[in-house]
């Protein structure tokens, strides 16, 4: 992690809470991300009027006094933030400078769109969609500018498309993004008119392992634009730790080198439909052969979700205090750590019960006549669980969605790679777990299926469709597996399937009875692994 050891950045967070910054999307630059950035603009030696549209304290303008001190004079600063202490702060810190200086205490999204700028530099915040106060004028604004855009966007997908159109020609852009939107589904629109505007010039993904800002995990991307006529093609640049960002400064100085650092895509071949991870990753489908999408023998949706998975879990210690019948209540896995491997059975989920795990889903809506019941859901809305965003939407308020349990379940989020999970109890799920339905034609070979997705080799292929976090945090959502590939299952033969089933059932036994860690339980997974290769290369 890269940490802010002095200045008002590391003040800041030592007085300030960190709810009220992820409130607000804070997350500071660190010095040497913020001098990268400055030097891509100023070096540009076009630059006059420089906008931060997310000022916070000011860190490029403090970056650029230090680096470029007979030039400050020459510019024009003006910097936007929604909070007041900080734009106050800023104040305290910057005119000492006697800087052409001109703060806003104002939002910068739905204030002037009309002034442009030579140079623009910005950490924005990253805020859900429907955690801003203004979402709404949001919605309103980027309307009338004819940007249809999803409502999972990401609020800093939203300050990078209004710097775009506030661009000179001849300016230049930095940016310090999650990479997040190059993979998501509500980034096709924002990798849609990044393309567009032809602006786009490196791509610098910071390996995420590392994590550039203090206490979040999130991804780290930094996007370097420029409004010329150069935008043949976007180049991206893996970095590993942030001391590469010195071989990467010198590498953009010395712009007559042959010699690509990264990779180099023609701006006519970058799709934004797809994900852009291909570019700077690769995709390990492409190395194996007999592969289909996995949406031909699955569909593949989310857990449910309750919006208030406290009130609507319970343990069996819970059940006992409100003395809720089981016949109101659903067996449910709540948590990924619950099923740890490959196989959930009847004594797994006994066991969780014994350990007073949350394991017990409310099914309260043929519970009329049950006064313990009605006693809870009397409780529920004297807490506002009723007035919650996803109970508000539903009627009764306390009906839970109607997803039956699932074959095969999927963990949504891991750091080690995907673990799917043979459910033969017949449990519930929440948005833990990913649900797995077989379709009709699979249905007779759902177990040679089964055998494949908890092989290595699957769980490779699978990896071109994450998303990835800091700290190495991955995530899949439901159209990431279900856009995934797998084996195409009729290329398997029958003495060959006999085999893997052979296998299959010798593995479960040996899980089944906690053996994961016996020589012969990894001799049987690595043999199975190997046959699957044997049709895959």
């Amino acid at each position: 992690m890269v940490q802010l050891d002095t200045g008002p950045e590391k003040e800041y967070i030592t007085h300030s809470s960190y709810e009220y910054r992820k409130k607000l999307g804070q997350f500071f630059t660190p010095p040497v991300i913020a001098n990268f950035m400055v030097e891509w603009v100023v070096d540009n030696r076009q630059q006059i009027n420089l906008l931060d549209p997310a000022l916070g304290l000011g860190i490029f303008f403090r970056s650029i006094t230090e680096k470029y001190p007979s030039l400050v004079r020459d510019f024009v600063f003006t910097g936007y933030d929604i909070d007041r202490e900080m734009v106050q702060k800023s104040k305290t810190i910057l005119l000492p400078e006697h800087l052409h200086l001109t703060l806003k205490n104002e939002d910068y999204l739905t204030t002037d769109w009309k002034t442009r700028y030579d140079g623009i530099i910005c950490n924005p915040p990253y805020l859900k969609f429907h955690d801003y106060a203004t979402k709404d004028c949001l919605l309103d604004i980027f309307k009338q500018r004819e940007m249809k855009l999803s409502g999972f966007t990401n609020i800093y997908s939203l300050f990078l498309l209004k710097s775009l159109q506030q661009l000179k020609p001849g300016g230049r852009m930095s940016y310090i993004v999650p990479s997040e939107f190059l993979n998501a589904d509500y980034g096709r629109a924002v990798k849609k008119y990044l393309l567009e505007s032809g602006m786009l010039r490196y791509a610098i993904v910071i390996d995420f392992s590392t994590e550039v800002f203090e206490n979040v995990l999130t991804t780290a991307l930094i996007l370097l634009l420029a409004n010329d006529s150069d935008s043949e093609g976007v180049e991206f640049i893996n970095i590993h730790k942030l001391d590469d960002l010195t071989r990467v400064k010198s590498y953009l100085q010395n712009e007559t080198t042959s010699i690509k650092l990264g990779h180099v895509v023609p701006m006519k071949d970058l799709e934004p439909q797809k994900k852009w991870r291909m570019y700077y990753k690769g995709l390990k489908h492409k190395q194996y052969h007999n592969l289909v999408p996995f949406s031909r023998y699955v569909n593949v949706s989310r857990g449910i979700a309750t919006g208030a998975n406290e009130y609507f879990t319970f343990s069996r210690r819970k059940r006992e205090e409100h003395r809720i019948p089981e016949t109101c209540l659903l067996p449910c896995l709540t948590k990924a750590q619950d099923a740890r491997k490959h196989f959930f059975t009847q004594d797994d989920f006994v066991n969780l019960v014994e350990r007073n795990r949350d394991v017990y889903l409310l099914n309260a809506q043929n519970a009329s006549e049950d006064e313990n019941v009605q006693r809870y859901l009397t409780f529920g809305q004297e807490l506002g669980i009723d007035q919650r965003y996803l109970t508000s939407h539903r009627k009764p308020w306390y009906s839970i969605e109607n997803r039956p349990p699932a074959p095969i379940l999927v963990t949504v989020f891991n750091r080690s790679g995907l673990r799917f999970v043979k459910n033969e109890v017949g449990v519930y799920n929440l948005t833990a777990f990913h649900s797995i339905y077989f379709k009709e034609e699979v249905l007779s070979r759902r177990r040679l299926l089964m055998a494949y997705l908890i092989t290595d080799v699957a769980r490779e292929i699978f990896a071109d469709s994450r998303r990835e976090y800091g700290g190495g945090l991955k995530k899949f959502e439901p159209n990431d597996l279900n856009n995934g590939y797998v084996i195409d299952l009729d290329v398997i033969d029958s003495t060959s399937a006999e085999e893997i089933d052979r296998l299959y059932c010798q593995l479960r036994n040996l899980e089944i009875d906690g053996r994961e860690s016996d020589q012969v339980y990894n001799e049987v997974k690595v043999r199975m692994n190997e046959i699957f290769l044997e049709f895959l290369e």
